[in-house]
């Protein structure tokens, strides 16, 4: 990770969570002035509801960021294997801790690049991206590495920000 990209997330990382939930005021004026009024509680809830409680299968959640919104799902998902993974080890430590909190300790967490997957092919039934592609680097290799990390008739949850579109894609053969 470049110097420039770790310092900017060790800037925001203090009010990351203030800045999506919109719970200050001034917050609620960054979010209009700068993203255009994006309610990302009502994202995530709309996103989240897709995924079943009693969901039994493997998750990748990416970019997890802190897990402010997913935390509270994930304590409800018992039979799921849940791998969270950021660019960002300064957003992983507060997920982590967010996790420890919840006691939710069947959580794996790790530092990574959504352009170069550390898995195997179709490993996950869910691929799971609230809140971050907009910001990837590189879209089309993220794209590429979802759909490769995806198992076959795996569901891609994300959200198109520009577009202000919640998506789900079915991975099925050509």
């Amino acid at each position: 990770m470049s110097d420039r990209i770790k310092q900017s997330y060790k800037q925001s990382k203090n009010i990351y969570d203030d800045a999506l939930t919109q719970e200050k005021w001034w917050s609620k004026l960054y979010i209009k002035l700068f993203w255009g009024g994006v309610d990302d509680k009502e994202i995530a809830r709309k996103i989240l509801e897709y995924i079943p409680e009693d969901f039994y299968g493997s998750i990748l959640d990416v970019p997890v960021g802190t897990a402010v919104f997913t935390w509270q799902k994930y304590q409800n998902m018992k039979n799921a294997d849940i791998i969270c993974l950021d660019y960002s080890e300064d957003m992983l430590e507060q997920a982590q801790a967010r996790f420890a909190k919840a006691e939710l300790f069947d959580i794996k967490t790790m530092q990574g690049d959504v352009g170069n997957l550390p898995f195997a092919d179709e490993t996950f039934d869910i691929v799971l991206s609230m809140n971050g592609f907009h910001a990837f680097p590189d879209k089309d290799k993220a794209f590429l590495e979802t759909n490769r990390v995806l198992k076959q008739g795996g569901l891609f949850y994300f959200y198109l920000l520009h577009k202000r579109q919640i998506k789900n894609y079915r991975l099925v053969n050509p």
